[in-house]
């Protein structure tokens, strides 16, 4: 198919004097154009210019886009969308006819530096319509066709909730992903890539051909904003994941999220330049926490300290964990390290609750579920439990540790009980609170140690963990309640 340039311009910008977060070219497409094709050419300096491109169709649906990826010095992004095929993290189909929209993320922009954007469109082919990328990578690895699962009883169910493939800035297809998944022993994954949905169908016929084998896959986003990251779980359709322009603000994403009965998840929220520096919204909007993203070292402290303060302030917020795999073979992003443990059926629609009522924990190799009861009731983990006047709480805690490990149960946030678990393998521990308090209660399970100091200076830290879990929630109730439940 011959092409035509229709868009051409090379210019120099300085962050001095640009207060955009993206720069936009209206591009009109007339009928007939069979291809459209993105180039941006310019000098990468690691987290201080770096760009992506994109392409919006008339009704603001993102056809295409492209990160960068790898080392600093000169860079060629490119991309193409058509009728019948389309590059990764692009979306094939009829290119409507209208005003479309040329994006320039200024991802990194603290220093200047120069672009050059062209843009090129083909005509339609009659007869023609290659196979897409999803049907390509399908054909390259049938397994027959998938026998539909029968609806399991809840059990416990491992997975990853932040990956991401070839569709955006990961190093590996899909299933060579899914691979990784399997060989890891998860039940369940998240591919979550940056800006786009174009990996879903290419999951869904991955899955209809067999090649899931048993793992439940979720449909993810990755919002990718100058300030602050974010997992979409659970869609139907892209939400619109371009939030730092007017117009459209996080908290206008997260309302199409829960549309769709997703769940919005912040993630390394204290990241550099990634973390969690958004003021468009408020924590209600906000399902999930990475609590522990496996290479984040110490800024994982500091996000439990986060939801830690947000849990006393009411917000019932599911802590999950993250590799943030983009190179699956590497072992700093080798799947199975830390996961989220869920109880749930074997499917997505019970995934999802789970994490959306916080039956779920955190761990890097060992179980922990908690559990709390009273005179009035009892609740799972993520449940709420009612306390009459006087009366008492009962916590359950049960840990499967690989090692000798120190239990920490917290009240309120703040450091409540502490207990050895002198020896590898299942335990029960009960403990009781005779003076509860309205809020929560939650458990981390540490690897103890030889640090004669250990005890003194309640040393837990990302170092030592093991296993956190969600809380446990407490509700007074008045004296009429509290005679209408004994009755």
């Amino acid at each position: 198919m011959s092409s035509r340039r229709v868009l051409r311009e090379t210019r120099t910008i300085d962050p001095a004097s640009i207060t955009e977060q993206y720069l936009d070219r209206a591009l009109a497409l007339p009928e007939g154009v069979g291809t459209l094709r993105v180039e941006l050419d310019f000098e990468k300096v690691t987290d201080c210019f770096q760009l992506y491109a994109a392409a919006l169709d008339p009704a603001g649906f993102l056809r295409g886009h492209v990160q960068c990826p790898g080392d600093p010095g000169p860079r060629r992004l490119s991309f193409e969308v058509g009728e019948g095929h389309a590059d990764l993290g692009c979306h094939a189909g009829p290119l409507p006819a209208g005003e479309w929209t040329i994006r320039i993320d200024l991802d990194r922009f603290t220093q200047g530096g120069s672009y050059e954007l062209r843009v090129y469109v083909g005509d339609v082919e009659v007869g023609a319509g290659a196979p897409g990328v999803a049907e390509a990578s399908v054909a390259r690895t049938r397994r027959g066709p998938a026998v539909p699962a029968p609806k399991s009883p809840p059990t416990w169910l491992r997975g990853e909730l932040h990956s991401h493939s070839l569709h955006s800035d990961g190093s590996a297809d899909l299933p060579a992903l899914l691979d990784a998944a399997r060989a890891a022993g998860l039940d369940f994954l998240a591919v979550s890539d940056h800006f786009t949905s174009s990996h879903w169908a290419e999951l869904a016929c991955l899955e209809e051909e067999g090649a899931a084998d048993g793992l439940v896959l979720l449909r993810s986003i990755e919002l990718t904003s100058h300030f602050g990251h974010a997992n979409l779980h659970g869609l139907s359709r892209w939400p619109g994941t371009y939030v730092d322009a007017e117009g459209w603000d996080f908290a206008d994403a997260a309302r199409e999220v829960h549309a769709q009965d997703g769940l919005v998840g912040v993630n390394h929220p204290f990241s550099g330049r990634q973390a969690w520096r958004r003021d468009d919204h408020t924590w209600d909007d906000v399902d999930l926490l990475e609590v522990d993203n496996f290479g984040q070292g110490a800024n994982n402290d500091a996000a439990v300290g986060l939801w830690d303060r947000l849990l006393a302030a009411g917000h019932r917020i599911t802590g999950v964990a993250g590799t943030d795999c983009h190179h699956p073979q590497k072992p700093e992003h080798r799947l199975g390290q830390v996961t989220t443990v869920v109880r749930a059926e074997r499917s997505r629609e019970g995934i999802l609750g789970a994490l959306r009522a916080g039956e779920a924990y955190v761990s890097r190799g060992a179980g922990l579920w908690l559990s709390a009861r009273s005179d009035s009731g009892a609740c799972a983990m993520g449940g709420t439990v009612a306390v009459s006047p006087g009366g008492a709480v009962h916590l359950d805690v049960d840990v499967d540790t690989p090692r000798p490990a120190v239990l920490f149960i917290l009240r309120g946030g703040l450091l409540w009980h502490m207990e050895p678990v002198e020896a590898a393998g299942p335990a029960h521990i009960r403990v009781s609170d005779p003076r509860p308090l309205p809020g929560h209660y939650r458990a981390e399970l540490h690897a103890s140690s030889d640090d004669p100091y250990f005890w003194a200076s309640c040393n837990r830290s990302h170092a030592s963990s093991l296993a956190v879990s969600n809380p446990v929630w407490v509700a007074a109730t008045s004296p009429r309640e509290a005679e209408r439940h004994s009755a």
